[in-house]
This record gives structure tokens, sequence and C-alpha cells, in this order.
């Protein structure tokens, strides 16, 4: 009598992550990133990944905006700004190269827009606009890095919600420098290493260079860099050194930018 074939076992299904709450993906992208996106990669897309840290960096942003206007050491800065051009414009009149009226004309709407209220309004909408942008050019750039570099495709969003939950760090470094402003009698304070400067220059490129390389840009970096590797599937160190690359051209460029900016509105 032939025997039955004998039943093979079936093969166990792979543990599914353990879902947390949005919440806890906000609070242990802090301590245990890699965590955070192992499951943000294994479960389905959501799009209060990105959403909710969007809108604290935004909020964040206009508090911290409205606060450093309403300084009176901005305040200060921005008078002074103002009687320099106007003593540089007067110099071009007595020189003949611009007319009175011209001048008048150009100081009285430079005043308008320097007033506080104006400054508020104005600074308000631009951090709350550059909280969002953050969010999506940070997805953008781990999005293009695993395409062009790492040869490995994933979705945008997927990169949105990574990109998302790591600029946690930027909520927190906003909240500290908020409460830097308040103590201590310098402008646009962030824990780096421009704080050993006692004659902040923002007109001179050496001291914006220390001022970007803060102790939370290199957090986040570390920790953008761990989302990538675990959305990828390689290695930390090899996406690691994408990512710093990518954060060091930005800087190059936003300093060459902003050096110029700052020299001709100077």
């Amino acid at each position: 009598m032939e025997e039955p074939p004998p039943v093979l076992d079936s093969k166990p299904e792979a543990p599914q992550p353990h879902a947390i709450s949005l919440a806890a993906r906000l609070l242990n992208v802090f301590a245990i990133p890699g965590e955070v996106f192992a499951g943000v990669k294994a479960s389905r897309i959501s799009i209060w990944n990105w959403l909710v840290p969007a809108f604290l960096l935004a909020t964040v942003g206009v508090f911290t905006a409205i606060v450093v206007v309403s300084q009176p050491v901005f305040q200060r800065q921005v008078q002074e700004l103002t009687e320099k051009k106007a003593k540089a414009l007067d110099q071009e009149v007595k020189g003949g190269k611009v007319k009175q009226q011209d001048v008048d004309n150009a100081l009285a709407v430079f005043r308008a827009i320097t007033r506080p209220a104006s400054l508020k309004s104005l600074c308000s909408v631009a951090a709350g606009l550059i909280g969002f942008a953050r969010v999506f050019w940070w997805a953008f750039v781990l999005w293009l890095l695993s395409r062009a570099f790492l040869k490995v495709r994933f979705g945008y969003s997927k990169a949105l919600e990574i990109a998302g939950l790591g600029l946690m760090i930027n909520v927190l470094a906003a909240v500290v420098m908020l409460l830097l402003m308040v103590n201590l009698p310098k402008l646009f304070t962030t824990p780096n290493m421009a704080l050993a400067i006692s004659d902040f220059d923002a007109t001179r490129q050496s001291t914006l260079l220390l001022g970007a390389a803060n102790v939370f840009s290199f957090w986040l970096l570390v920790v953008l860099a761990v989302g990538l590797a675990k959305l990828a599937g390689v290695p930390f160190l090899r996406a690691a050194w994408l990512v710093f690359a990518a954060w060091a051209v930005q800087q190059t460029l936003f300093l060459l930018v902003g050096g110029m900016l700052l020299q001709f509105i100077g």
C-alpha cells in the first residue's frame, strides 16, 4: 500500500513590524531612528508622517520669526542698517549718480518694509513656507541620491515620510534657538561654534560658515542618512557620505549666495 506523501510544513510568515502610533514615531526618531524608519518602510504610506512635522516646523518658524523681530537688538540692527544705507545713497547723490527724489522714494519703501509690523508679517509668512519647503526639499534630495548614486528606486512619498520625521530634529533645534535667544544677547543664536565669537557679523562669510556647522545640523544629517540607508537597503556609511556631501554642496551655495546678498544690502 502506498504511503501518503508527507505533509510539508508551511513556511512561517515573516513577522510583521509592530505598528506604533504617530506620536511615538515623532518622539522615537530622536532616540531610535533606525527602528522608526524600518517601520515606515514596511508600512503603508501615511501623509501624517510628513504633514505633522511640516506643520510643526512652520508653526515654530512663525513663532521664532515674531520673537526675533520683537527683540530690541534686532530692531537696533535694522535701524543701523537703514542709516548705513541712507548714508551710502547720500554719497551717490553727491556724486551725481542718482537723483535725490529717487533716493527719497527708495528709502521710503525700505523704511516701510523694515517697520516691525511689516517685518513680522513678512518673516512669519517666509518662515511658514520655509518650514514646509524643507520637508519637500530633503525628500527630493534623498530620492535623488537613491536613484542617481545608489541605483535604488523608491517612491517620493516614502522619501517625504523619512524627511518629515527626520526634520523633527529641526523642530527641537528651533525650540532651543528660542531659549538661547531669550537668554543670550545675540541674534540668530543656535548651539554652534559662532557662540564663541563676541562680535558676530553676519556679513562675514567665515562667521556664516561657523554658524552653519551646528550640532543640530549634524544630528539631522545622521538621522537622514539612517533613513536613506533603511529605504535603500544599503549600509549606513554608504548613505551617510552621500547625505553629508549633498549638505556640503547645499551649504556652499547658500554661503556664496547669502554672502553676496548681505554685501549687496550692506
